[in-house]
């Protein structure tokens, strides 16, 4: 089976500016990635969710993370912290969308799990171009 993955825009525009240790930390998802794809989530070190988990619906939020299939993976910047079961947790995350069963991957961002006020974070609209 072949798993195949790019960039969003955006994305694909900041990645060159971020420092080596970043960048590393996103290709070795996708290493991880385009070997096991997305069937067996222990293959990673890191936690890897849908994004609208633990919010409910009427929420918009939910809303807007499930209508864009955007789901997220605990990169281990600045490192790994938190063991969680068998997965690690960090403070970033590297958003990607997903439609559940498919063999291709958007990478939309890395940032921040959470906001300064304490809201998950989720990548703008114009991320997902």
């Amino acid at each position: 089976m072949k798993y195949t993955f790019s960039f969003k825009k955006q994305f694909a525009a900041e990645f060159p500016r971020y420092p080596k240790d970043q960048q590393d930390k996103i290709l070795d998802f996708t290493d991880i990635y385009e070997q096991h794809g997305l069937t067996n989530f222990t293959k990673y070190p890191g936690k890897i969710t849908p994004s609208w988990t633990g919010i409910y619906p009427p929420d918009p939020v939910y809303d807007y993370a499930w209508k864009n299939d955007l789901w997220h993976y605990h990169i281990g910047i600045p490192e790994y912290k938190s063991v969680h079961g068998q997965y690690k947790t960090s403070d970033w995350v590297l958003h990607f969308q997903w439609v559940n069963g498919r063999r291709h991957i958007d990478l939309v961002d890395v940032c921040y799990h959470y906001k300064s006020d304490g809201t998950f974070y989720l990548p703008p609209a114009e991320s997902l171009v």
